[in-house]
Formats: structure tokens, sequence, C-alpha cells
């Protein structure tokens, strides 16, 4: 017992002593819990025509030492982080801000990447085992989102709908789907150059028509389904093309090229064509318009200024027509031959043949293939699941993109990007790079065949 008292006699009296000596008070150990990061806040990821001005922000639980991010935080401008944005970073509580020394590109990508090595303001890193915390891309603005948020119409080969689809804030989302009966086997879609109308034709054998169509209130404007001079139904209308004036739009069945004033929206003549056409292509100059032939080796020359045929192109190692483009100088003529796997290019000025290439994959009949330029290239979709890039000047192939059934292609009148429908089990809408034939997006349609794509933009 008396040991017992002893002990705790000491004890007291050792806690005392320590009270009364400053010099032994046992310090609170600094905080040494490792920060965590929460969000990219701005832009989120995978931004779609985020404002090129506005800087970058993450958000952390606690707050930050923003001298250490100099070296562990970057914006990359490519994929292969080869080139970094310069810039400052700022904090506020718990956000970290970087903002860019000057604006960023137009519609660029960029890649951000953040390091664990970044610190909270009391020295404690993320991770001291992990390197790479987290990573984003995002798309800047450019001339499609200048004005107004562009809009893309898909229509369907086999039900009587239309898709509309737009960019909502930085997203891409589809919106309105427009149901209407009796549209039958919807084949292709354009819009015309102010954005006002949109032209869709119906390959239907019977109850066929060609459509124009109210973008801003989804409704039909006029159904046509008469040729004048020729006095034949609109059959199997087919493939189309747009001028400043007119949509010129393929009729299979009666073998004529009715050409639509958009002003009046009727069928003001319809040029008569010898033979089957399939395929349709206008000049950059809209002066000449070339039908290809669905049944032989022939392209005809159609005159629009005085709607005649001016001459005809026979290529001696061609066999049918399946799709047709211009290059954008109006030099060449480019032609995808119907189940084969070559593409040929011709010469518009002597109406000869310069180059044939092999792209390695037949072309299948119908909407299942379409042609794109842009610039010095030309892009082939088609439903062997192959997107080719080919540089027009050396007619070659310099790229291609593997995917899965690629159908109809359009692109921004200012070339930043391609878009191409898919068919797979469900429906999509891929947005595409030219320069890098990189998919940055895809949006869901739900359950329907695509055929086509028309992009929306101008007003």
């Amino acid at each position: 017992m008396k040991i017992i008292l002893k002990l705790i006699t000491l004890g007291v009296i050792t806690l005392y002593a320590l009270g009364c000596n400053d010099s032994r008070v046992v310090e609170i150990p600094v905080e040494q819990t490792r920060p965590s990061f929460q969000q990219m806040v701005n832009p989120v990821d995978s931004a779609f025509a985020y404002n090129k001005y506005s800087p970058i922000t993450m958000v952390f639980d606690e707050q930050m030492d923003v001298t250490t991010f100099p070296d562990n935080f970057y914006l990359w401008e490519d994929e292969y982080k080869s080139s970094k944005v310069s810039g400052s970073f700022t904090s506020d509580g718990n956000s970290v801000t970087f903002i860019p020394d000057s604006e960023l590109d137009d519609a660029h990508q960029y890649y951000t990447e953040l390091r664990a090595r970044v610190r909270d303001i009391n020295g404690n890193g993320i991770d001291k085992d992990t390197l790479f915390v987290y990573g984003s891309e995002f798309f800047t603005s450019g001339k499609y989102s200048d004005n107004r948020s562009p809009e893309y119409f898909i229509c369907s080969g086999s039900e009587d709908i239309l898709i509309k689809s737009f960019i909502d804030s930085s997203l891409l989302v589809a919106d309105t789907v427009l149901s209407i009966d009796g549209f039958g086997r919807q084949l292709e879609i354009a819009s015309t150059l102010d954005g006002s109308k949109l032209i869709m034709s119906d390959y239907n054998t019977s109850n066929s028509g060609i459509y124009i169509i109210n973008p801003e209130t989804n409704e039909i404007e006029k159904k046509l389904t008469q040729n004048p001079t020729s006095n034949t139904p609109v059959k199997k209308s087919a493939e189309i093309v747009v001028s400043n004036k007119n949509a010129y739009v393929v009729n299979q069945s009666s073998k004529v090229l009715s050409v639509v004033d958009l002003s009046s929206e009727t069928i003001i003549e319809d040029i008569a064509i010898p033979g089957t056409p399939k395929g349709l292509a206008i000049s950059p100059d809209y002066s000449k318009i070339y039908i290809g032939s669905a049944l032989d080796n022939r392209i005809w020359v159609i005159n629009t200024a005085n709607s005649s045929l001016e001459s005809t192109i026979t290529l001696d190692s061609l066999t049918q027509v399946v799709r047709l483009a211009v290059s954008t100088d109006g030099n060449y003529l480019i032609v995808r031959e119907n189940r084969k796997n070559r593409l040929l290019f011709v010469d518009t000025q002597t109406e000869t043949l310069v180059n044939v290439i092999r792209l390695g994959y037949d072309s299948k009949s119908g909407n299942n293939n379409d042609l794109a330029v842009i610039g010095d290239y030309v892009f082939v979709s088609s439903e062997s699941g192959v997107l080719s890039k080919i540089e027009i000047s050396s007619q070659s192939i310099v790229a291609e993109l593997l995917h899965t059934n690629f159908q109809g292609l359009d692109v921004y009148s200012s070339g930043e990007l391609l878009v191409a429908t898919i068919r797979e089990s469900s429906a999509k809408l891929a947005f595409i790079i030219p320069e890098t034939l990189k998919i940055i997006r895809i949006v869901e349609l739900g359950e329907m065949a695509p055929w086509d794509v028309a992009i929306r933009t101008s007003l």
C-alpha cells in the first residue's frame, strides 16, 4: 500500500513540474492529412465548344499550395503531350485556377493533366504512390458556335422519324424526334445554304416524294410528288445537292433530275437523264452537276445555266457509280465505284480519268457509304467499318479510322468537324476531327436505322 501511495505522489509531482515548465509543453502536430482532388469544374470533361477565353478551374477538399502547380499541372495542345500551354495559377479557397497567357485556339482539342505532387498548404502531397491523378479533354469553340447552336438532322432508312440533335451548353444531346406518317425510306437529307430549309428524299417506289421541312417548327412545308416537264411522278428520289438558289434531286425510277426552286418550294423543271442515275455532285461555283450511272461506266455533266446535258464522261475501268464528289478547287471529280474497292479521280477540265486507287474494302449499294470533301482531302465512309482520309493532290490514303458501319457524312461549313452516322444495335452520331480522324464524341440516337445527316449552322 505504501508503495502505491509513493507512486501516486511521484506522478503528481512530475505532472506539476511539467505544467510549470514552458519549455516542456508538447506541441500540436502539423496537419498531415493528404488532400484529394474533387472535380474539374471548368470545363467539364469532354466539353464541346468551350469558351476559348475561359480559365481552367479545379476543386480540392482543402486549400492547396498554388506554388506546387506549375510543375504538376499541364494543359497540352495535343494528345501526344508534345506542346503545352503556358500560363499562371491563382487560388481561392479550395479551388485552383489555371489562366492561359493567351487565348486558346479556335475549334481545337486540348488535354489536361494533374499530377499527385501538388501539395496542400501544409506540404502534404495527394498520393506518394501515384504520379497521375486526373486527365480530361475538351474542344474549344469555333465558327460553328459563334452565333447559334448548330443542329443535326438524321433521317432513318426504315422508320417514319427524323431526329434533331444540337449542342446544349457544352455537350451534344439528342432533342426532338419528328414523327410523320408516310416518310417511307428516307435516303438523303440536306440543309439549304442559309439554313432555312431541309430537303429530304424518299426512296419509296410508291407514295414517294421530295420533302421540304421547316427546321424551326419541325413541320413539313411541302411534299413534291410530280415532275412538271416530263409529267412523271417523283419516284425513288435519292441523292441531293444544293446551290444558292435550287436543290437538285435524283429520281431513279423516272430517270430525271428534279430542279427545286427554294424560294417557291416547287419543282420548276426536270432534266431527262439517258440512263438510271446514281450519285450526284455539284461544282463549287454551282455551274455544273455530275450524275453517275447506276448500270454502266458513264457520268453525265449538266450545265445548270441552261439545264442541258453538256457532255458524257465514259470511264473504261468503271463499272457502276455509287457516290460522287468534287474537290474544293473544282479540278477533280471523285468517283466511288459500286460494290468495288476503288476510288477514281477524273480531271474536270479534260473529263478524263487520271488515277485509280484501291481502298482495301468494297463499297455497298444504296446509302451505306458516302463521300465528303474538306479542304485538300476527301473522306470516304463505308458500311465495312472504315473511314478513309485521302489527299486529293497525291490521290493517296493518308489515314484510316476503324469503327463499325459508317453511313452518311456531313461537315461543318468551316471544315472544323466531320460528322458521321453509325448504324449498330442502336444508332449513333460520331463527331470526328478531320486532321487526326479521332472520334471526340459519340451521341446515342436510339433504336433506328440512320442513313444520312445534315448540319444546319448558317442561321
